[in-house]
């Protein structure tokens, strides 16, 4: 039997060698720039290669960087505390661990959560996943035929029992720039308790971004947008936010997370998060 991996260089071999390559899928992934790799490299085999928690030289300089990296992030976004700004694997799964981690932490709640109809799955798939598991009801606010969410659209979709909404600051298809900071004070004048989240994956880089400013509770943010490297992404947490992730439910996250990679069908993913929760 042929392998993956067999049939992708055969696809490589059909493709053959183009006389000139222009590459225009920037939005999905990128280089890392040779600057990028070289203030990389120190750290997988000169210092700060031990565990962060671990307490000797080489654990304390992997603290170190991990905290020179938050505050510098902090800087570019505005945030106060570094203490906000969690590292994961990617941007899908800081947008996982956003929505699922706040569902979680809420999930007595049973209310409405609200995502525009162009979301990035990593948005939409875990919020329809917890609403079959706990009861919340998952409503897409239609948008534009530029993509924009009308500040009197989402007024007709909030209400006293909206939990959570996610609109993204700059989609990843079509580049709509949405008006976060409207949206945010349309949704909060209607229900002051919800929390909002933005995925910011595609602003971050190209724009300002200030978290103040904006008024979001939830931003995502990932590396290899703005050619860093893959498989690292950024969700901030806003203090604001008091019924936000505990470290307990951050764990039962991550917990989902892996479970989720290990399924092969949607029923024995739904017996996982039960068997998680227990």
């Amino acid at each position: 039997m042929e392998s993956p991996s067999s049939r992708i260089k055969e696809l490589l071999r059909e493709h053959g060698e183009p006389p000139r390559h222009i590459y225009y899928d920037l939005e999905n992934s990128g280089w890392v720039p040779p600057e990028v790799v070289e203030a990389m490299l120190p750290y997988f085999n000169t210092k700060g290669y031990g565990h962060p928690s671990i307490t000797h030289k080489v654990g304390w300089e992997a603290l170190e960087i991990v905290y020179e990296t938050k505050e510098l992030l902090a800087r570019t976004i505005g945030a106060k505390d570094v203490e906000e700004i969690v590292f994961t694997h990617s941007g899908t799964e800081a947008n996982n661990l956003a929505i699922m981690g706040y569902l979680l932490k809420n999930r007595q709640r049973k209310g409405k959560v609200i995502v525009s109809a162009i979301e990035h799955l990593s948005v939409i798939h875990p919020a329809e996943y917890l609403a079959e598991l706990f009861g919340f009801q998952v409503q897409r606010i239609p948008v534009d035929t530029e993509g924009f969410v009308d500040p009197e659209m989402l007024k007709y979709y909030v209400d006293k029992d909206t939990i959570l909404v996610s609109i993204q600051m700059v989609n990843h298809e079509i580049g709509t720039i949405q008006n976060i900071r409207e949206l945010v004070d349309t949704a909060k004048t209607i229900n002051s308790n919800l929390v909002f989240h933005t995925d910011a994956a595609d602003a971050y880089g190209w724009m300002p971004i200030d978290v103040d400013k904006l008024g979001v509770d939830l931003l995502t943010i990932s590396s290899h947008k703005i050619h860093g490297p893959r498989g690292g992404g950024r969700s901030l947490r806003e203090k604001r936010n008091r019924a936000g992730l505990s470290n307990k439910r951050s764990t039962q996250c991550r917990e989902a997370l892996a479970w989720r990679r290990k399924c092969s069908s949607h029923s024995r993913f739904q017996e996982g998060y039960r068997a998680i929760l227990q």
